[in-house]
């Protein structure tokens, strides 16, 4: 298999299932969209279904163009077309197409880099065609000797994070198995964002995410061990020794790293279900514990549906610093947003969670989560930021994912793709 494909492959969502019991909303739908319609109900029966907005497809996209077929990128809001003679169990040279409302496809411009660098006690040759969505950036082509994994879309400016592969420290005391660097696509020029700090043993680094002024950056250790790098003083913190206990998973905000892991004897108001959750404050790096958590309402017992956070575990391939949000269900199957920067639990009104048969996927900002309720044949996506609720007119609950950070996509089996742009 060439890499390529390898990639696209690796691109799928990660799914992350849960459960409660659903009332499938009725009655003639509102306009679509994720509009307020009043204050939150306190229960799901007092809800009207009317409140859930019916968001129809905003694109239909055959399946082929140019008398090739087309493949869609998880999360990169591109199509693929093989441009090689031999279709695709060979292809390896892909052009990308952006769609628009129309469902007209535009060719994106493919830009080559080529070049080699010296870093540490290695050689490193990149060598691979790339094209720019919006600030997103993906590849096309990747030769057989580029020896680094893109990894992230998150960008300053013309830059992308690449984990090299293999890499012997300038010493030649330490073999890391992936080491992050930040690669200039203008320029040409590469950047060891990690020279000042001292790894020590972190030798074993699986994952990486950095801060949205890429002024920090998280690392993850194989085994699961956390830690944040301050890349403006050089200091590496472990979570762990921060945390003062084994920190499961982190999500990093502008000015602090919240933290989480299954709950104690020795929890206290963090709990929220079976987990609990405390911060490092990052103007001090100490561990500070949230407080009363706010609530709309008597929430009964509460159980986790969807948590996805930074960890050992690659996100779909991509940049991901785990999200500030995550989603419960009581025991009647009502739904709330757990807003752990602001520690609050807000109530979502209009749906009705099923005890089975239902999956979650968090896009891959963090900020939306699609519900793919498969016993209903019915979809929904929480917009966590307003604890809104919009419903997907699709036709197969089980042909969902992710096309971009706000657009889902539907490949139902009858020759076309189908988009739902959320917010629109």
């Amino acid at each position: 298999m060439k890499k390529l494909i390898l990639l696209i492959l690796a691109l799928c969502c990660i799914l992350s299932g849960c459960s409660a019991a659903e009332a499938e909303p009725s009655g003639s739908p509102l306009p679509s969209g994720l509009a307020r319609t009043g204050p939150y109900a306190a229960s799901a029966s007092t809800a009207s279904p009317l409140a859930v907005p019916l968001l129809n497809a905003s694109a239909v996209i055959p399946e082929t163009y140019q008398e090739k077929a087309i493949s869609p990128v998880s999360g990169s809001g591109i199509f693929l077309v093989c441009t090689d003679p031999v279709e695709m169990e060979q292809g390896s040279h892909y052009d990308a197409y952006i769609p628009d409302e129309n469902g007209q496809l535009t060719l994106l411009e493919n830009k080559l880099f080529n070049n080699a660098y010296t870093l540490g006690s290695g050689r490193y040759h990149f060598n691979f065609s790339w094209v720019d969505n919006g600030g997103v950036k993906s590849l096309t082509y990747v030769s057989e000797d580029t020896n680094a994994e893109f990894l992230s879309l998150s960008d300053e400016g013309s830059k992308s994070l690449f984990l090299l592969k293999d890499h012997l420290s300038s010493d030649g005391s330490t073999l890391y198995s992936y080491y992050p660097v930040l690669l200039d696509l203008s320029k040409e020029e590469i950047k060891d964002i990690l020279s000042s700090c001292g790894l020590g043993n972190i030798s074993k680094i699986c994952n990486v995410a950095l801060s949205s002024d890429c002024k920090g950056l998280l690392l993850a250790q194989d085994g699961g061990a956390l830690y944040y790098c301050d890349l403006s003083s050089g200091t590496v913190y472990s979570l762990d020794e921060l945390s003062g206990e084994p920190v499961k998973a982190c999500a990093l905000t502008e000015d602090r790293i919240i933290c989480w892991n299954q709950s104690s004897s020795l929890s206290g108001m963090g709990d929220v279900g079976d987990y609990h959750f405390w911060y490092i404050d990052l103007a001090d790096f100490q561990r500070k514990e949230m407080s009363q958590l706010q609530t709309d309402g008597d929430t009964g017992p509460l159980r986790l549906a969807h948590l996805a956070g930074f960890s050992s575990t690659m996100y779909n391939y991509k940049m991901f610093s785990g999200s500030a949000y995550a989603l419960y269900t009581s025991g009647d199957g009502r739904i709330y947003v757990l807003d752990m920067e602001n520690w609050r639990l807000n109530a979502v009104s209009g749906y009705t969670m099923p005890a089975s048969n239902v999956t979650c996927r968090g896009s891959l900002d963090g900020q939306l989560l699609l519900l793919e309720d498969i016993g209903n044949n019915s979809a929904y996506v929480v917009d966590y930021a307003d604890s809104l609720l919009v419903r997907l007119n699709i036709q197969d609950a089980e042909s969902l994912s992710w096309f971009d950070s706000n657009t889902v996509l539907e490949q139902p089996g009858d020759g076309n793709f189908y988009l739902y742009s959320i917010g629109a």
